[in-house]
């Protein structure tokens, strides 16, 4: 029996998916939280008694990107998507998928499958995304989740998604301030602030996991040849953050992509030190705003052949 998860999207709050997509992670961390009931008594010093108290999941999941299991993550974080075709007739099988941020978020069960059991995480929410690639890498992508309760299953043989991995030669195109730079390394993390202590008399489980502020940061470095980065952090200017990164071609001349669009960002740390005579690298950290224009903070676009997510 492979070891694998699988996550899907459940129809409502705590209710168990009804499809699943397959992966071969890295790795997980991914447990149930049990707060006891220990009351402090004056009769002795030890503890005599306990009481089942509240019950919530937590963790992390570990793994690299794909062009097909990616739109599951880019879902769990953000919360909307939009699917079209963008040539139907001569690519009949090639479909294009918009993530923006909502104001709510999908909650999805995630199955963790061993050579010994199968642990079912019902009600889980995403936490925090972060995206991150340097060269000679993978798409690395860092998980983090909050959810309901946990309960078993029986594992079976998975059908893991063999699309391409995103790698970092498939980065095609990236602009700051719509002028192409050359990159070393970028990292974007997607933050969901999530109420995770809202318990309801008469259960011990969450009802629902509600989304609050929404937090999106990222980092990234490059050769410091010149000071335009950091005259821009200096004078408190905003600009724009955009890439493409583009797979082998599905059909009809489309290929796998994903785009990432940050039409508002502001530097908040930027400039590079001197260490001996190593070559100098310039970090660039970064939030991204809301842009009125634009209608999104952050977009993420991927195309491949999932007619849904």
């Amino acid at each position: 029996m492979a070891r694998y998860l699988a996550i899907g999207k459940e129809p409502s709050f705590g209710q168990e998916a009804t499809s699943y997509r397959f992966l071969d992670i890295a790795s997980e961390d991914i447990s149930t939280e049990h707060e006891w009931i220990l009351p402090e008594l004056a009769g002795y010093r030890w503890k005599r008694h306990a009481a089942k108290g509240t019950v919530k999941v937590g963790g992390s999941i570990d793994c690299y990107g794909q062009y097909g299991s990616l739109g599951s993550f880019l879902l769990a974080a953000l919360g909307s998507v939009a699917t079209s075709q963008p040539d139907p007739a001569n690519a009949p099988s090639v479909y294009k998928h918009e993530f923006v941020p909502s104001e709510a978020l999908p909650s999805h069960t995630i199955l963790v499958a061993s050579e010994v059991t199968g642990r079912k995480f019902l009600g889980c929410v995403c936490s925090s995304l972060e995206l991150s690639l340097a060269p000679g890498e993978l798409l690395g992508i860092s998980f983090e989740l909050v959810g309901q309760r946990e309960e078993v299953f029986t594992p079976e043989e998975p059908s893991f998604d063999e699309t391409p991995f995103l790698s970092f030669s498939d980065l095609a195109s990236c602009r700051v301030g719509g002028v192409e730079v050359a990159l070393e390394a970028i990292a974007i993390t997607i933050s969901n602030d999530l109420v995770d202590d809202a318990f309801e008399l008469g259960s011990r489980y969450l009802p629902e996991i509600p989304v609050q502020g929404l937090e999106i940061t990222g980092s990234f470095d490059l050769k410091f040849k010149d000071r335009s980065h950091l005259d821009r952090f200096l004078a408190g200017e905003e600009t724009s953050l955009y890439l493409r990164f583009e797979g082998p071609e599905i059909e009809g001349g489309l290929k796998y992509a994903l785009e990432l669009d940050l039409p508002r960002i502001i530097y908040k740390a930027a400039g590079a030190n001197v260490s001996a005579r190593e070559r100098l690298v310039e970090r660039v950290e970064f939030e991204a705003l809301y842009d009125p224009t634009a209608g999104y903070v952050m977009k993420a676009v991927l195309q491949n052949r999932e007619a849904g997510y």
